[in-house]
Formats: C-alpha cells, sequence, structure tokens
C-alpha cells in the first residue's frame, strides 16, 4: 500500500468518525431552555376542554418543532370531549414548547443538538412523580391534547 493511499484512507476514516460522531450527537443533545422565548407568541383567552389531576411521569417527546410529555391521569374533574379519559390512563399531552436546532440559535454554525424554548407562558412541565390540576384543549384535526397554560384559561 502507497502513503497516498494510507493518507487517503486515514482522511476517509476521520471524516466518516467526525460526520457520525456530530450525527449522533445532534440527536442525543436536547438542552432545556424554558425560561427563556425565542420571538412573540401572542394567544387569546380560551375555554378548556378538560379539567384533571395528573402524575407527571418524567418522559418528554420531541417531534419536529412540538414537544409533548406524558402523564398519568389520577383524577377526572370534567370532561367536555366525546373521547374517554379514565383515571390511571397515561396520555400524551403537547406543551407550549418549541424547539429549535442548536446551529440555527447559535452563532456558531456547528453546534449539535436542539434546544428547547419556552413559548411566553408560566407553563411549566410536570416533573416525575409531581401531581398537579391542568387544563386541556382538544384539537379536533389533529386529535391531539394540549396542556393550558393558566393565564390563558377562560374562566
Amino acid at each position: 500500500m502507497s502513503l497516498r493511499r494510507k493518507v487517503l484512507s486515514t482522511i476517509l476514516l476521520l471524516s466518516f468518525v467526525i460526520i457520525g460522531t456530530y450525527l449522533i450527537l445532534n440527536q442525543l443533545i436536547v438542552l432545556d431552555r424554558t425560561s427563556q422565548t425565542l420571538g412573540e407568541y401572542d394567544y387569546g383567552l380560551t375555554s378548556a376542554d378538560v379539567e384533571v389531576l395528573v402524575e407527571g411521569t418524567g418522559k418528554q417527546n420531541i417531534t419536529g418543532n412540538t414537544v409533548s410529555t406524558n402523564v398519568k391521569i389520577k383524577a377526572l374533574r370534567w370532561n367536555n370531549t366525546s373521547n374517554n379519559l379514565a383515571e390511571g390512563r397515561e396520555i400524551e399531552v403537547n406543551e407550549y414548547f418549541v424547539v429549535y436546532k442548536n446551529r440555527k440559535v447559535l452563532s456558531t454554525l456547528f453546534v449539535p443538538g436542539r434546544s428547547i424554548y419556552g413559548m411566553g407562558t408560566s407553563y411549566k412541565r410536570p416533573k416525575k412523580g409531581e401531581q398537579r390540576i391542568i387544563h386541556l384543549k382538544f384539537n379536533i384535526e389533529t386529535k391531539q391534547y394540549w396542556i393550558m397554560p393558566e393565564e390563558l384559561v377562560k374562566k
């Protein structure tokens, strides 16, 4: 094997290692910046569809720019939807957070990972084992529940 082939194969191997490491880190790194907001969001007051006592499971799901969490229903206060929500059931609910890729928000171009930012509300995710009463809004088109921040719930 000539010196030129060894150098070329070493450069190729290093390139694959660097690119592979970046791609793996890009999926694994998720920074919690929910106390910060990028952009301005304008919401109106709306009535909730469901009031429920839940327990946080600590499971966080990121799909595209949407953040959701899984919660376990402890007690159903009231339900104005046709969906059957039962005590003890675990459901996935969307949160008022948004996801940005770090390379788009940071000045350095090649920073891997994503960051979760708030959307201008006081909403905080229920921690694992934490119980609290939340209000849910059901989106008929997407068939998803959204946790409503307290300041957006019309009483």
